[in-house]
């Protein structure tokens, strides 16, 4: 029965990623199955807001974190909602300096619950100035149950005015915080060939393979270990994915470049809970051969017996819609419903028979965060 459960989240993990493309201009919709009810928008009114995600709490609460964009100013907040897809609270600003927070639709904030509750957020910092190329990754901490957060944790050590982004967060049952991400801080920005140069008036920005970091913390999240380099040759606008087993084992997954421009799944395990990592794993072999940012990386899920579930998507696809599926058996899909005919760039969580969904919806030419809960197993 385990199993079952996970491959239902498996498969609904990968029609969320299947649907995360632009969203057509029309009024939020929500499909009228018996276990969805209506969505609830959490972001305020008037506002640009986008790159949701959620985490859910073993109290019941759901947590929702997205972005405020204000041209070139961006703020992450947070949002509680109860066990019934209610607001529990205003929505709070994760980052202290107000505008501080830089993101895109490819690396969105990130938002984890420990087991003693402390809710963790996972976001970047622009560096360099309105027009700088770099950020920096940060995690901040709440302990009031997102009233209130700790002074930010920067992760990434090196100190360069580089990008470290496309993180992923995860937190182990022993209340350890992962984080792993694409970092440039060793990487040569490369030179446009005479073809590349050919036709083109003007190259602002070319983008080189990045490299695989990770790092832990045993404190909760107040200090952050050494980062290790996993690997190199990463594509350098897929995010990565981090997840931890029952037993402490440690997945961190990325999107590899190899030879020929074939970009394959690859997964690196930890024994010895991040300290050391084995050689990559590619774990897809279909030949995807794109010179081009897919903006698509994987999504990992430990289960039981060190069973490492991954799931990815191999084109872009071209539905906006919302969709979940349930599973009669490991082997068959008995329906797919429709959550949503308007979202974009959905993130999911459970929590016992509760699925919540957070996406952006467009009005009046507008983004907007809402959330939807329904029940996954109905």
């Amino acid at each position: 029965m385990k199993s079952l459960k996970l491959s239902i989240f498996y498969l609904l993990l990968m029609f969320l990623a299947g649907c995360a493309q632009q969203a057509k201009k029309t009024e939020n919709t929500t499909a009228q199955t018996p276990d969805a009810l209506k969505p609830v928008r959490v972001s305020a009114e008037n506002v640009d807001a986008a790159e949701p995600a959620v985490a859910t709490a073993r109290d019941g609460t759901a947590y929702v974190a997205w972005v405020e964009h204000r041209e070139a100013e961006a703020d992450v907040m947070l949002a509680q909602l109860d066990g019934g897809g209610e607001m529990k609270s205003a929505p709070v600003r994760v980052n202290p300096q107000p505008g501080a927070a830089t993101s895109w639709r490819g690396d969105p904030p990130t938002v984890k619950v420990a087991p003693d509750g402390t809710v963790y957020v996972g976001w970047t910092a622009r560096i360099g100035g309105p027009q700088g190329h770099g950020n920096d990754l940060y995690i901040s901490a709440s302990r009031d149950g997102g009233r209130t957060f700790d002074a930010p944790v920067k992760v990434n050590d090196d100190g360069k005015q580089v990008v470290h982004g496309m993180h992923s967060l995860a937190v182990g049952s022993d209340g350890r915080v992962l984080v792993a991400w694409l970092d440039e801080r060793n990487v040569q920005k490369p030179q446009p060939s005479e073809s590349q140069m050919k036709g083109m008036q003007k190259m602002e920005h070319m983008d080189a393979n990045r490299e695989v970091f990770f790092a832990s913390s045993t404190n909760g999240g107040r200090s952050f270990s050494q980062n290790i380099k996993i690997a190199k040759d990463a594509c350098p606008c897929c995010k990565t994915a981090v997840a931890v087993g029952a037993d402490g084992r440690v997945f961190v997954g990325w999107r590899q470049v190899l030879p020929g421009e074939f970009r394959h799944i690859a997964v690196a395990a930890s024994e010895d809970g991040g300290r050391t990592f084995q050689s990559p794993v590619i774990v897809s072999d279909d030949r995807w051969a794109i010179a081009a940012c897919p903006v698509s990386g994987p999504a990992l899920i430990a289960g039981d017996g060190n069973r490492l579930r991954v799931v990815w998507e191999s084109d872009d696809g071209t539905s906006a819609r919302v969709m979940r599926a349930l599973l009669a058996s490991e082997r068959s899909v008995d329906s797919a419903q429709m959550i949503s005919s308007s979202g974009e760039l959905p993130s999911a969580a459970t929590l016992g028979d509760q699925l919540f969904v957070s996406y952006i919806a467009r009005t009046n030419e507008r983004r907007s965060i809402w959330v939807v809960r329904a029940k996954p197993n109905a």
